[in-house]
């Protein structure tokens, strides 16, 4: 059988994904791990076809490989067909760190287990409202952030919107940002000086350092309230 989880909510897909493997290892069944974003069309009918060293079932995971094939039609083609061939006998876990759309989703056929892990709402309007001088309001809706996913998710988008918004202040578009996204943070962008962001990647940087060193006086939620009291008030 075939499975997909999906999303940009890639901390819950990856352990869904990671809880699924060692599950089945558990079982004392072999897993095989392939990188999508390198895989071709013959190594990945070796991995899917090939009998299994312990008997039984066998466990293929491959991240990114519906991402890699994006538009390319004809190669999307042939590396599905390959693998609804060996659905009846193998089981197969898609992992990709991106919503996929129906187009490709449609090309694993009618019978796929498909698992969306989106963002929660609430995060991208916290990060949406980062400027000077919102402190309190930041605070709040990072409360409310805690509320529905982990410190570290919401840490990491933190540190990727910040550094984001220092390369569109350099006019420099970061990779992976569809048009209407750039625009949108361009704006976000022109409400900081380079030097007050520069100053709040740097005191990310610093807050990870403390986390991952257990040198921080604070759980990672509240170095968070502390870093816009500090970085953003009036």
């Amino acid at each position: 059988m075939i499975y997909l989880l999906h999303g940009d909510h890639i901390v819950s897909s990856r352990a869904a994904l990671t809880q699924r493997i060692d599950d089945t290892k558990k079982q004392g069944k072999e897993v095989r791990q392939l990188d999508g974003n390198i895989i071709d069309a013959l190594s990945l009918t070796q991995a899917l076809e090939s009998s299994s060293l312990f008997g039984g079932t066998v466990l293929v995971a491959i991240e990114g490989l519906l991402t890699k094939l994006g538009k390319k039609e004809k190669q999307a083609v042939l590396l599905t067909d390959i693998l609804k061939r060996s659905a009846e006998a193998t089981d197969i876990m898609l992992w990709e760190g991106k919503e996929i759309g129906k187009t490709l989703t449609a090309l694993l056929g009618p019978k796929p287990s498909i698992q969306l892990y989106k963002t929660p709402v609430v995060i991208f309007k916290f990060l949406d409202g980062i400027a000077p001088g919102r402190a309190p309001m930041l605070v709040s809706l990072l409360r409310e952030a805690l509320a529905v996913d982990a410190a570290e998710l919401i840490f990491t988008l933190l540190v990727r919107r910040v550094r984001h918004l220092i390369q569109l202040r350099d006019n420099v578009t970061p990779e992976g940002l569809q048009a209407w996204q750039a625009a949108r943070l361009t704006s976000q962008a022109k409400s900081f000086t380079m030097d007050k962001l520069l100053s709040m990647e740097k005191k990310l940087f610093a807050i990870d350092i403390s986390i991952k060193t257990g040198t921080s006086p604070f759980p990672l939620a509240q170095q968070l309230e502390l870093f816009f009291v500090d970085m953003l008030q009036l």
